[in-house]
C-alpha cells in the first residue's frame, strides 16, 4: 500500500487523527473553501486543541467556518476560566453556544461562570441544558438576561422557580429596551422540569420583550388572564408552543387572535376541552395557519374530532393522547383532517367485544408526515387486572401497500402492535415506503388477555371482515412466518424453538398445564426501505438475507443496500443469529451515531466487540444485559483498544457468517477482533479508544452489577460526558476503592449509577 492509500485509509477511519498529524505545508496548499468546510465540523474541544496545533493559520479560515460549540460547564472556576479564554482565542466567529449544567455546580459558581461566558460577546444563540437536580438560581437568571447581543435562548431541564423567571424575563425586556440598533431576542424557549413553568404573574412581563419572534414554554397555574396579558403584547410574535396546559382552567384561546403575526399556534392540554366555547376557540384561528393539538390523557378527543372535525382544516399536528376507543368512527372523525403533517394516536379499549379499527380508514391523509399509533393495555373490572385491549388493527401487506401509494409524503412511521395484529407477510412490503427516514416496529407484549376469550374476538373479526392472520394467534412453531414465500432463509434464522412450548404438550415440574406459544414475527432486515436514519426494532425474529433472497419490486442489483444510511439503532427483546449484528455494524459503520441494545437473545462479548471495532463515529452507547451471562465488561475493552481478559470469552460460540450453522471457536480466534495492530503493541502509549467520539455510555450487565466497575476498561474513554452504571455506589467502591478514583479519571464525566446515598456534589 503506497503512502498516499495509507493516508487516505487513515483520514477514512479517524479524519481528526490524520489532520494532527499533517505538516503545515499541506495546511497551506488547501484552499480556504475547504478549511472552512473542516471548521465547520469541529464541535469539540479536543478538534479545536488538535486543530490549533497544526495550523498557524488558525484564525483565517478554519475559524470562518466554525460558528457553533458545545462545551460541559467545569465545576472548577479556574479550568472553566481557561475554556472560556480559549473560545475566545481561537473562535471569533462563534454564534451559537451549547452548555451542559450538572447538579453539582453551586447557585455562587453558576453566576460567575455565566458571567464569563458574557465575555463572548459574537454569541447570538445560547442554549442551557440543566442536568436533574440543578437549579436556575435568581443572580445566574438575571446575568443571561442581560446579554445584550442574545436572539436566541434556550433554558431545558432543571428548576426555574418564579423569582429567577421574574429575574430573567426582566433583564430580556430590559436590555432590549437599552441597546440602540439591537435586534434584541427573536427566539425564547422555557421547558423546566415539571412541575416548575411560567405562570399569569410571568406573563405581563413576558408580554413587554416586545421583539420575541418565536415563543416557547410550560406553563403552571396559566389562567385565561394570563393569556389575555400575553396577547396583548408581542406584535411581531409568529409562532406560540404552551405545554401543560390545564383544559379545567376553560381558556378563552379567542383572545390570540389579538396577535396579528401568528402563523403558528401549538397547544399541549392535558385533557381535551369540555366546553362547546372552548371547542370552538381551536376552531379560532384564522384558515392558512398552522395549528398543532396534543392531548395527554383523554376520553374526549373523538367527540371532539366528530363534531369539529370539518372545522379543523387548518389541524397540522394531532396527538390524540391515550384515547379510549368506542367504535370505529375514530378514525372516521381523523380522516377528515386531510391537512394533518403529524398524526400519533394511542388507543385503548376494554370492551366486551373486540373492536377493528381498518389503517385503510386513514389513506385520505395525503399530506401525512410522522404517523405513530400504538396499542395500549387496558384495565377489565370483571377480571379485575390489565390485558391487551379489545381493539384489532390489522397489518396486512395489501393495506401497507395501499397506504405507501397514498402516503407519499411520509417520512416517519412507528405501529406498536400486539402479535395479532401483523400478519405473516405484512412486514415484507416495507420496503414499499420508499421515502421513509424514521421506522418503528414494535411488538407489545400485555401482561394478560382481555375478558372476552380468544376464541371470541377471533369470531367477531371475522364477522367484521378483519382478516384471519391479524387476529390469529400462532399455536404451533410450524406456523410461523417462514411459509409466507417471502423469504427463502427467514423463517430458518437459525433459531430453534423447543416442541414443550406448543399449546398441545404439557410442560412444568410436577404440575402439568397447557399453554399457547405466540411466535414473535420475522423481519428481514433485507426488507427494509433504503434511506433509513433511525430504526427501532422490539420483540421480533430477526434475519439479514441477501439482497437477491430479498422481496423486492425491482431487481436486486438495481437496489441500494438497507440500512446504509442509518444513524440510530434500537434493538430490545429480540432474538438475533449471532452474525447479524456484526453485518448491520459494518453496513453503517461510516454513519451510526448512536446504538441501543436492551435484552436481545443471542448477544455476547464476542458479537458485541466485534460491533464496537466497526462503529467508529459512535456518540451514544447503551447496553441492558440484565440476565444475560455471556455479556460482562470484556466487551468495553474493545472500547479503549485494550487486550481483554479471555476468562469472559473462552468458552463463546460465534456463528459463523458464511453459513446458518454455528462453529465452536477458540478463545485466540474468538479474542481476535480485540487484538491491537502491531505497531501498537510496540507502541502502547500511543493506543487510543477506538470510539473517539463516543460521549454517552450506558452499560448494565450481571457482573457489573455483582462486582463493580474495571476501572482499566472505563479509564482511557477520557471522551465520555455522562456514564450510567447499573452497579450501586457501595459496589463501585467495594471495587475501585473510593469513587474519587473513578471521577480523577474521568473529570468532564458525569457518572451515575444507583445510589444509595447522597450523590457527590449534590447540595442538601
Amino acid at each position: 500500500m503506497s503512502s498516499e492509500e495509507e493516508r487516505g485509509l487513515a483520514l477514512r477511519s479517524n479524519w481528526m487523527d490524520a489532520l494532527s498529524g499533517a505538516p503545515s505545508e499541506d495546511w497551506s496548499a488547501l484552499p480556504p473553501e475547504l478549511l472552512e468546510m473542516i471548521g465547520s465540523n469541529l464541535t469539540e474541544g479536543a478538534h479545536l486543541h488538535n486543530a490549533a496545533m497544526v495550523c498557524k493559520s488558525w484564525n483565517a479560515r478554519i475559524a470562518t467556518g466554525l460558528t457553533n460549540m458545545e462545551v460541559d460547564m467545569h465545576s472548577d472556576p479556574g479550568m472553566w476560566r481557561a475554556k472560556i479564554l480559549k473560545l475566545q482565542s481561537l473562535i471569533r466567529h462563534l454564534r451559537c453556544v451549547v452548555i451542559h449544567v450538572n447538579a453539582a455546580i453551586t447557585d455562587d459558581m453558576l453566576f460567575q461562570n455565566i458571567a464569563l461566558v458574557q465575555q463572548l460577546k459574537g454569541v447570538s444563540e445560547l442554549k442551557l441544558h440543566l442536568r436533574e437536580g440543578c437549579d436556575l438560581p435568581p443572580a445566574a437568571a438575571a446575568a443571561i438576561g442581560a446579554m445584550p447581543h442574545l436572539t436566541s435562548l434556550s433554558i431545558i431541564g432543571g428548576s426555574l422557580k418564579a423569582d429567577a423567571a421574574a429575574s430573567l424575563l426582566s433583564g430580556v425586556a430590559a436590555s432590549a429596551c437599552d441597546v440602540v440598533g439591537s435586534p434584541g431576542l427573536r427566539s425564547l424557549t422555557l421547558l423546566p422540569a415539571v412541575p416548575h413553568g411560567l405562570g399569569d404573574a410571568e406573563m405581563e412581563v413576558l408580554s413587554a420583550c416586545s421583539s420575541l419572534e418565536v415563543l416557547e414554554f410550560r406553563a403552571y397555574r396559566l389562567t385565561s388572564a394570563g393569556l389575555a396579558t400575553l396577547s396583548l403584547g408581542l406584535p411581531r410574535l409568529t409562532r406560540l408552543a404552551i405545554t401543560s396546559l390545564d383544559s379545567d382552567s376553560g381558556y378563552e384561546l379567542a383572545c390570540l387572535e389579538r396577535l396579528a403575526q401568528l402563523a403558528e399556534l401549538d397547544l399541549a392540554l392535558d385533557n381535551a376541552p369540555l366546553g362547546a366555547a372552548s371547542r370552538r376557540a381551536l376552531c379560532a384561528v384564522k384558515p392558512g395557519r398552522s395549528l398543532s393539538l396534543s392531548f395527554r390523557w383523554t376520553d374526549k378527543a373523538q367527540g371532539l374530532l366528530t363534531e369539529y372535525g370539518n372545522r379543523l382544516a387548518n389541524l397540522t399536528h394531532l396527538d390524540v393522547g391515550a384515547c379510549r376507543v368506542g367504535s370505529e368512527s375514530l378514525f372516521e372523525a381523523v380522516a377528515q383532517l386531510t391537512g394533518l403533517r403529524e398524526l400519533r394516536m394511542a388507543v385503548y379499549s376494554n370492551a366486551d367485544h373486540c373492536i377493528p379499527c381498518h389503517l385503510s380508514r386513514l389513506s385520505a391523509l395525503a399530506a401525512l408526515q410522522h404517523f405513530r399509533l400504538e396499542k395500549r393495555r387496558a384495565y377489565f373490572p370483571e377480571a379485575r387486572r390489565f390485558g391487551e385491549s379489545s381493539i384489532a388493527v390489522p397489518v396486512t401487506a395489501e393495506g401497507l401497500r395501499s397506504l405507501a401509494d397514498r402516503w407519499s409524503r411520509l417520512r416517519s412511521l412507528r405501529l406498536a402492535l400486539s402479535r395479532k395484529d401483523y400478519s405473516p407477510e405484512a412486514l415484507s412490503v416495507l420496503s414499499s415506503f420508499t421515502g421513509l427516514r424514521d421506522l418503528g416496529i414494535v411488538v407489545e407484549r400485555y401482561p394478560g388477555s382481555s375478558s372476552s376469550s380468544g376464541a371470541q374476538q377471533q369470531q367477531q373479526q371475522q364477522q367484521e371482515g378483519v382478516p384471519e392472520g391479524s387476529g390469529a394467534s400462532f399455536s404451533h412453531p410450524e406456523h410461523a412466518p417462514a411459509g409466507s414465500g417471502s423469504s427463502g432463509n427467514s423463517g430458518n434464522s437459525g433459531i430453534s424453538f423447543s416442541s414443550g412450548g406448543g399449546s398441545s404438550c404439557n410442560v412444568g415440574h410436577g404440575r402439568l398445564y397447557r399453554r399457547t406459544v405466540e411466535l414473535p414475527p420475522v423481519l428481514d432486515l433485507a426488507w427494509l426501505p433504503p434511506g433509513l436514519q433511525s430504526l427501532e426494532l422490539n420483540n421480533l425474529l430477526l434475519d439479514l438475507s441477501e439482497p437477491s433472497a430479498s422481496f423486492t419490486a425491482a431487481p436486486p442489483a438495481l437496489q441500494p443496500l438497507p440500512l446504509s444510511q442509518l444513524t440510530s439503532l434500537d434493538i430490545e427483546a429480540c432474538v438475533v443469529r449471532q452474525p447479524l449484528l456484526p453485518q448491520v455494524a459494518r453496513r453503517c459503520a461510516s454513519s451510526l451515531r448512536s446504538l441501543r441494545l436492551a435484552g436481545v437473545v443471542g448477544l455476547c462479548d464476542a458479537v458485541l466487540s466485534e460491533c464496537l471495532t466497526a462503529l467508529p463515529m459512535l456518540r451514544s452507547l447503551r447496553v441492558c444485559a440484565s440476565g444475560n451471562r455471556a455479556v460482562s465488561q470484556a466487551s468495553l475493552a474493545a472500547l479503549s483498544g485494550c487486550n481483554p481478559s479471555r476468562e469472559g470469552v473462552a468458552r463463546l460460540s460465534v456463528t459463523g457468517e458464511g453459513s446458518g450453522g454455528s462453529a465452536n471457536v477458540d478463545a485466540n480466534a474468538a479474542t481476535a477482533a480485540w487484538r491491537p495492530f502491531p505497531q501498537q503493541q510496540q507502541q502502547p502509549q500511543q493506543q487510543r479508544p477506538l470510539l473517539p467520539l463516543l460521549r454517552h455510555l450506558m452499560w448494565e450487565s450481571e457482573d457489573l452489577t455483582a462486582r463493580g466497575p474495571n476501572l482499566s476498561t472505563l479509564a482511557p474513554l477520557t471522551t465520555l460526558r455522562h456514564l450510567y452504571l447499573s452497579c450501586t455506589d457501595k459496589t463501585a467502591e467495594r471495587a475501585l476503592g473510593s469513587l474519587r478514583v473513578l471521577q480523577e479519571a474521568l473529570p468532564y464525566c458525569h457518572v451515575d449509577m444507583v445510589w444509595t446515598t447522597a450523590r457527590p456534589g449534590d447540595v442538601p
